[in-house]
Protein backbone atom coordinates (compact mmCIF):
# COMPACT_ATOMS: atom_id res chain seq x y z
CA UNK A 1 0.00 0.00 0.00
CA UNK A 2 1.09 3.66 -0.29
CA UNK A 3 3.93 4.78 1.93
CA UNK A 4 3.16 6.78 5.07
CA UNK A 5 4.27 10.08 3.52
CA UNK A 6 1.52 9.66 0.91
CA UNK A 7 -1.09 9.29 3.64
CA UNK A 8 0.27 12.34 5.46
CA UNK A 9 0.00 14.36 2.25
CA UNK A 10 -3.57 13.31 1.48
CA UNK A 11 -4.96 13.12 5.02
CA UNK A 12 -3.14 16.20 6.25
CA UNK A 13 -4.25 18.64 3.59
CA UNK A 14 -7.84 17.33 3.37
CA UNK A 15 -8.36 17.21 7.14
CA UNK A 16 -6.94 20.70 7.63
CA UNK A 17 -9.17 21.95 4.80
CA UNK A 18 -12.37 20.71 6.45
CA UNK A 19 -11.34 21.15 10.09
CA UNK A 20 -8.84 23.89 10.87
CA UNK A 21 -9.08 23.07 14.59
CA UNK A 22 -7.97 19.47 14.13
CA UNK A 23 -4.97 18.59 16.32
CA UNK A 24 -1.98 17.82 14.08
CA UNK A 25 -0.98 14.88 16.29
CA UNK A 26 -4.36 13.19 15.81
CA UNK A 27 -4.12 13.86 12.08
CA UNK A 28 -0.83 11.95 11.97
CA UNK A 29 -2.20 9.16 14.14
CA UNK A 30 -5.22 8.88 11.84
CA UNK A 31 -2.81 8.44 8.94
CA UNK A 32 -1.41 5.22 10.42
CA UNK A 33 -4.34 3.63 12.31
CA UNK A 34 -5.01 1.04 9.54
CA UNK A 35 -1.28 0.23 9.57
CA UNK A 36 -1.05 -0.33 13.34
CA UNK A 37 -1.87 -4.07 12.98
CA UNK A 38 0.90 -4.47 10.39
CA UNK A 39 3.39 -2.61 12.58
CA UNK A 40 2.48 -4.85 15.53
CA UNK A 41 2.79 -7.87 13.23
CA UNK A 42 6.39 -6.99 12.41
CA UNK A 43 7.16 -6.59 16.11
CA UNK A 44 5.60 -9.97 16.92
CA UNK A 45 7.57 -11.65 14.15
CA UNK A 46 10.79 -10.35 15.70
CA UNK A 47 10.12 -11.08 19.36
CA UNK A 48 7.77 -14.09 19.03
CA UNK A 49 9.25 -15.93 16.02
CA UNK A 50 7.46 -19.20 16.79
CA UNK A 51 3.98 -17.67 16.40
CA UNK A 52 1.82 -19.08 13.59
CA UNK A 53 2.46 -16.73 10.68
CA UNK A 54 -0.78 -17.55 8.85
CA UNK A 55 -2.95 -16.79 11.88
CA UNK A 56 -0.98 -13.62 12.57
CA UNK A 57 -1.58 -12.49 8.99
CA UNK A 58 -5.30 -13.25 9.32
CA UNK A 59 -5.45 -11.32 12.59
CA UNK A 60 -3.82 -8.28 10.97
CA UNK A 61 -6.19 -8.37 8.00
CA UNK A 62 -9.17 -8.25 10.36
CA UNK A 63 -7.75 -5.52 12.59
CA UNK A 64 -6.91 -3.29 9.63
CA UNK A 65 -10.55 -3.22 8.46
CA UNK A 66 -12.53 0.00 8.81
CA UNK A 67 -14.69 -1.53 11.55
CA UNK A 68 -11.70 -2.07 13.84
CA UNK A 69 -10.21 1.30 12.87
CA UNK A 70 -13.43 2.82 14.23
CA UNK A 71 -13.11 0.84 17.45
CA UNK A 72 -9.57 1.98 18.22
CA UNK A 73 -10.46 5.54 17.18
CA UNK A 74 -13.27 5.49 19.74
CA UNK A 75 -10.91 4.02 22.36
CA UNK A 76 -8.42 6.85 21.92
CA UNK A 77 -10.95 9.67 21.62
CA UNK A 78 -12.81 8.48 24.73
CA UNK A 79 -10.07 9.85 27.00
CA UNK A 80 -9.72 13.22 25.27
CA UNK A 81 -11.60 16.38 26.24
CA UNK A 82 -12.87 17.19 22.75
CA UNK A 83 -13.68 13.59 21.93
CA UNK A 84 -15.99 14.43 19.01
CA UNK A 85 -13.28 16.29 17.10
CA UNK A 86 -10.64 13.71 18.03
CA UNK A 87 -12.84 10.87 16.79
CA UNK A 88 -13.69 12.72 13.58
CA UNK A 89 -9.98 13.31 12.91
CA UNK A 90 -9.02 9.68 13.55
CA UNK A 91 -12.02 8.24 11.72
CA UNK A 92 -11.64 10.44 8.64
CA UNK A 93 -7.93 9.68 8.58
CA UNK A 94 -8.65 5.95 8.61
CA UNK A 95 -11.23 6.23 5.82
CA UNK A 96 -8.90 8.31 3.64
CA UNK A 97 -6.06 5.86 4.32
CA UNK A 98 -8.12 2.85 3.25
CA UNK A 99 -9.54 4.58 0.17
CA UNK A 100 -6.03 5.59 -0.87
CA UNK A 101 -4.85 2.00 -0.36
CA UNK A 102 -7.65 0.73 -2.59
CA UNK A 103 -6.40 2.59 -5.69
CA UNK A 104 -2.98 0.94 -5.65
CA UNK A 105 -2.22 -2.28 -7.43
CA UNK A 106 -1.22 -4.84 -4.86
CA UNK A 107 -1.62 -8.49 -5.70
CA UNK A 108 -3.21 -10.80 -3.14
CA UNK A 109 -4.48 -7.80 -1.25
CA UNK A 110 -7.17 -5.18 -0.76
CA UNK A 111 -9.01 -3.24 1.93
CA UNK A 112 -12.00 -4.17 4.05
CA UNK A 113 -14.49 -1.30 4.24
CA UNK A 114 -17.62 -3.26 5.15
CA UNK A 115 -16.34 -6.05 7.40
CA UNK A 116 -17.59 -7.83 9.43
CA UNK A 117 -20.94 -7.44 7.61
CA UNK A 118 -19.37 -8.13 4.23
CA UNK A 119 -15.86 -9.43 3.63
CA UNK A 120 -15.70 -8.19 0.06
CA UNK A 121 -12.21 -6.88 -0.73
CA UNK A 122 -11.96 -3.45 -2.32
CA UNK A 123 -9.01 -3.06 -4.68
CA UNK A 124 -9.30 -0.96 -7.84
CA UNK A 125 -5.68 -1.69 -8.91
CA UNK A 126 -5.26 1.62 -10.72
CA UNK A 127 -1.56 2.42 -10.18
CA UNK A 128 1.52 0.66 -8.80
CA UNK A 129 3.31 1.98 -5.69
CA UNK A 130 6.21 3.11 -7.90
CA UNK A 131 4.01 5.32 -10.09
CA UNK A 132 4.89 9.00 -10.43
CA UNK A 133 1.58 10.02 -8.85
CA UNK A 134 2.44 8.10 -5.67
CA UNK A 135 5.90 9.66 -5.56
CA UNK A 136 4.39 13.12 -5.96
CA UNK A 137 1.89 12.50 -3.14
CA UNK A 138 4.76 11.32 -0.96
CA UNK A 139 6.60 14.57 -1.66
CA UNK A 140 3.37 16.40 -0.80
CA UNK A 141 3.35 14.60 2.55
CA UNK A 142 6.89 15.75 3.28
CA UNK A 143 5.91 19.32 2.38
CA UNK A 144 2.92 19.12 4.74
CA UNK A 145 5.11 17.85 7.56
CA UNK A 146 7.71 20.59 7.06
CA UNK A 147 5.13 23.37 6.93
CA UNK A 148 3.34 22.06 10.03
CA UNK A 149 6.30 21.05 12.18
CA UNK A 150 5.86 24.08 14.43
CA UNK A 151 2.23 23.10 15.07
CA UNK A 152 3.44 19.62 15.95
CA UNK A 153 6.04 21.04 18.32
CA UNK A 154 3.50 23.29 20.05
CA UNK A 155 0.72 20.74 20.47
CA UNK A 156 -1.19 20.68 23.73
CA UNK A 157 -3.08 17.56 24.77
CA UNK A 158 -6.20 17.68 26.91
CA UNK A 159 -7.09 14.30 28.37
CA UNK A 160 -10.01 13.36 30.59
CA UNK A 161 -9.05 10.45 32.85
CA UNK A 162 -12.37 9.98 34.63
CA UNK A 163 -13.30 6.46 35.71
CA UNK A 164 -16.08 6.17 33.15
CA UNK A 165 -13.88 7.42 30.29
CA UNK A 166 -11.06 5.04 31.24
CA UNK A 167 -13.54 2.18 31.54
CA UNK A 168 -15.00 2.85 28.09
CA UNK A 169 -11.54 3.16 26.54
CA UNK A 170 -10.35 -0.08 28.17
CA UNK A 171 -13.40 -2.03 26.99
CA UNK A 172 -12.93 -0.76 23.45
CA UNK A 173 -9.25 -1.72 23.47
CA UNK A 174 -10.15 -5.21 24.67
CA UNK A 175 -12.65 -5.48 21.83
CA UNK A 176 -9.99 -4.29 19.38
CA UNK A 177 -7.53 -6.98 20.43
CA UNK A 178 -9.90 -9.88 21.19
CA UNK A 179 -12.83 -9.64 18.77
CA UNK A 180 -10.74 -10.43 15.65
CA UNK A 181 -10.38 -14.00 16.92
CA UNK A 182 -14.06 -14.56 16.09
CA UNK A 183 -13.54 -13.80 12.41
CA UNK A 184 -10.65 -16.11 11.58
CA UNK A 185 -12.94 -18.52 9.72
CA UNK A 186 -14.17 -15.72 7.45
CA UNK A 187 -10.61 -14.95 6.38
CA UNK A 188 -9.72 -18.57 5.67
CA UNK A 189 -13.03 -19.43 4.01
CA UNK A 190 -12.61 -16.52 1.59
CA UNK A 191 -8.91 -17.35 1.10
CA UNK A 192 -7.81 -13.76 1.70
CA UNK A 193 -4.15 -13.23 0.84
CA UNK A 194 -4.40 -16.88 -0.30
CA UNK A 195 -3.96 -17.89 3.34
CA UNK A 196 -6.09 -21.02 3.06
CA UNK A 197 -4.22 -22.11 -0.07
CA UNK A 198 -0.86 -21.61 1.63
CA UNK A 199 -1.77 -23.00 5.05
CA UNK A 200 -3.22 -26.25 3.69
CA UNK A 201 0.14 -27.38 2.39
CA UNK A 202 -0.96 -30.86 1.34
CA UNK A 203 -3.68 -29.40 -0.92
CA UNK A 204 -1.69 -26.72 -2.74
CA UNK A 205 -1.05 -28.58 -6.00
CA UNK A 206 -2.91 -27.11 -8.97
CA UNK A 207 -4.12 -24.01 -7.14
CA UNK A 208 -3.60 -20.44 -8.34
CA UNK A 209 -1.78 -18.14 -5.94
CA UNK A 210 -0.65 -14.55 -5.63
CA UNK A 211 2.06 -13.34 -3.26
CA UNK A 212 3.06 -9.76 -2.59
CA UNK A 213 6.43 -8.22 -1.81
CA UNK A 214 8.47 -11.37 -1.30
CA UNK A 215 12.26 -11.37 -1.24
CA UNK A 216 13.63 -13.94 -3.67
CA UNK A 217 16.75 -15.91 -2.80
CA UNK A 218 18.81 -17.85 -5.33
CA UNK A 219 20.30 -21.16 -4.25
CA UNK A 220 23.64 -21.62 -5.99
CA UNK A 221 23.73 -25.36 -5.30
CA UNK A 222 20.33 -26.17 -6.79
CA UNK A 223 20.26 -23.21 -9.22
CA UNK A 224 16.73 -22.43 -8.06
CA UNK A 225 14.73 -19.50 -6.70
CA UNK A 226 13.10 -19.58 -3.27
CA UNK A 227 10.73 -17.46 -1.22
CA UNK A 228 9.12 -17.94 2.17
CA UNK A 229 5.43 -18.02 3.05
CA UNK A 230 3.83 -16.06 5.88
CA UNK A 231 4.81 -18.92 8.18
CA UNK A 232 8.39 -19.01 6.82
CA UNK A 233 7.78 -22.21 4.85
CA UNK A 234 10.20 -22.45 1.94
CA UNK A 235 8.57 -22.39 -1.49
CA UNK A 236 10.50 -22.92 -4.71
CA UNK A 237 9.80 -20.82 -7.80
CA UNK A 238 9.93 -22.06 -11.36
CA UNK A 239 10.38 -19.06 -13.61
CA UNK A 240 11.73 -18.03 -17.00
CA UNK A 241 12.57 -14.65 -15.48
CA UNK A 242 15.67 -13.62 -13.56
CA UNK A 243 14.26 -13.13 -10.06
CA UNK A 244 17.36 -13.30 -7.88
CA UNK A 245 17.92 -10.64 -5.24
CA UNK A 246 14.63 -8.91 -5.84
CA UNK A 247 11.56 -8.15 -3.75
CA UNK A 248 8.70 -9.06 -6.05
CA UNK A 249 4.99 -9.69 -6.32
CA UNK A 250 4.07 -12.84 -8.22
CA UNK A 251 1.18 -14.69 -9.81
CA UNK A 252 1.35 -18.37 -10.56
CA UNK A 253 0.14 -21.87 -9.80
CA UNK A 254 1.42 -24.66 -7.59
CA UNK A 255 2.95 -27.43 -9.70
CA UNK A 256 3.36 -29.42 -6.52
CA UNK A 257 2.91 -28.54 -2.86
CA UNK A 258 6.29 -26.78 -2.63
CA UNK A 259 6.77 -25.39 -6.15
CA UNK A 260 5.11 -22.42 -7.86
CA UNK A 261 5.31 -21.85 -11.59
CA UNK A 262 5.49 -18.06 -11.94
CA UNK A 263 3.37 -16.70 -14.78
CA UNK A 264 3.72 -13.01 -13.97
CA UNK A 265 5.80 -10.88 -11.62
CA UNK A 266 6.31 -7.25 -10.62
CA UNK A 267 9.48 -5.88 -9.09
CA UNK A 268 8.89 -3.65 -6.07
CA UNK A 269 10.93 -0.56 -5.28
CA UNK A 270 11.80 -0.89 -1.59
CA UNK A 271 13.17 2.61 -1.12
CA UNK A 272 10.06 4.30 -2.48
CA UNK A 273 7.61 2.49 -0.21
CA UNK A 274 9.44 1.03 2.78
CA UNK A 275 12.07 3.75 3.02
CA UNK A 276 9.53 6.58 2.83
CA UNK A 277 7.28 4.87 5.39
CA UNK A 278 10.09 4.29 7.89
CA UNK A 279 11.26 7.87 7.44
CA UNK A 280 7.76 9.25 8.07
CA UNK A 281 7.20 7.01 11.09
CA UNK A 282 10.57 8.05 12.52
CA UNK A 283 9.65 11.73 12.13
CA UNK A 284 6.32 11.18 13.88
CA UNK A 285 7.94 9.16 16.65
CA UNK A 286 10.68 11.70 17.34
CA UNK A 287 8.38 14.70 17.34
CA UNK A 288 5.63 12.79 19.16
CA UNK A 289 7.87 11.69 22.03
CA UNK A 290 9.36 15.17 22.28
CA UNK A 291 5.89 16.68 22.39
CA UNK A 292 4.71 14.39 25.18
CA UNK A 293 7.69 15.25 27.36
CA UNK A 294 7.69 19.02 27.06
CA UNK A 295 4.83 19.78 29.44
CA UNK A 296 2.12 19.72 26.82
CA UNK A 297 -0.16 17.15 28.45
CA UNK A 298 -2.94 18.57 30.56
CA UNK A 299 -5.42 16.67 32.66
CA UNK A 300 -8.91 18.14 32.73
Amino acid sequence: MPNTLVHIGINGFLTKTFSRKANIFWIYLGCIIPDIPWILKKIFEIFVPYINGYDLQAFSIIQSSLFFCIIISLAVSAITKNYQLTFFTLFSGSVLHLLTDSIETKWANGVQLFAPFSWQILNFRIIWPEHFVIQFLGFLGLVFFVFNWKDFRNIKFYFTFTKIRLFISTILLLIYFLLPLLFFNDIYENDYHFLSTLKNKSERTGKFVELDRKLVEFNQNTKSYWITSFNNDLIELKSKYDLSGRKISIKGSFINNDLIEVTEYHQNANLIRDGASYFALLLMLVFGVKTFYVKKIKKV
